[in-house]
């Protein structure tokens, strides 16, 4: 009967309250529960993407462990083919040293077969056949005059009345207090031989008795050349009394004049 009482106005009133209070009340819940959902969800789509992430990252390192390996037999592939070339290399020239060796040791016993060292001795002889060496002949002070030099070298010939023809004449040596040798040139071993034939003129000569005239000799000649002279020193001291001469390197006997 109350209810029937009522205006219906009211009660809708009432109803609609009433709904608002509730909907008010549960709204903050319902809120609640979504913000909930929504960070479940994200929460679940890191996780998958944190799964992808490390099964890449595995991937990448198999990948990266495979390229190193490979990289490691790469090494060992270059370093044997290093040593292989290596070998190679030193089999090579060990065999040619070999080779140049006995090339070498079958040239130098051929070169030095003593008939080639006698022919090599004979050729420097010959070489030297043209030449004279001047000892004693007084050194100018302007000793690097080849003009003066020359007139001295033609002074001296004229004295053994020879006037050959002189390809060069040089002084040897360094610059001492005593006069240097001088080597002289001829044109032919004629005009050294007439020259050398005439040497024993010079002894007593006033202007060039203390000058003495000898051929050009190789080292070997001056050597065995040294020997006889102290042969002929020795003989003389021993026989002071008898004239002795050097021919052909042999110390002779001969009457004095």
């Amino acid at each position: 009967n109350k209810l029937n009482a009522l205006n219906k106005p009211v009660l809708l009133d009432l109803v609609e309250g009433a709904c608002r209070i509730l909907i008010e009340q549960a709204f903050p819940v319902v809120e609640q529960l979504l913000n909930v959902g929504s960070e479940t969800i994200k929460i679940k789509q890191y996780e998958k993407q944190l799964k992808m992430q490390s099964e890449e990252l595995i991937k990448t390192q198999r990948d990266l462990v495979a390229v190193q390996e490979e990289l490691l037999k790469i090494q060992r592939e270059l370093l044997k083919k290093r040593e292989d070339e290596i070998s190679a290399v030193q089999s090579t020239a060990q065999q040619e040293i070999k080779s140049f060796a006995s090339v070498l040791e079958k040239e130098c016993a051929s070169a030095l077969a003593p008939k080639k060292i006698q022919s090599a001795i004979v050729a420097a002889s010959e070489d030297r056949g043209c030449n004279i060496i001047v000892h004693g002949l007084e050194e100018l002070k302007d000793s690097g005059n080849s003009d003066e030099l020359e007139t001295q070298i033609k002074a001296l010939f004229s004295e053994l009345d020879e006037a050959p023809k002189v390809i060069s004449a040089e002084r040897l040596g360094k610059i001492s207090s005593s006069a240097r040798p001088v080597k002289v040139v001829f044109r032919s071993r004629n005009a050294q031989m007439s020259i050398m034939s005439k040497k024993s003129l010079l002894k007593g000569n006033d202007k060039f008795g203390k000058v003495f005239l000898s051929p050009d000799r190789t080292v070997e000649e001056r050597r065995e050349r040294k020997q006889v002279v102290v042969e002929l020193k020795e003989k003389v001291k021993r026989s002071p009394g008898t004239h002795y001469i050097i021919r052909g390197n042999r110390v002779l006997v001969a009457p004095r004049e």
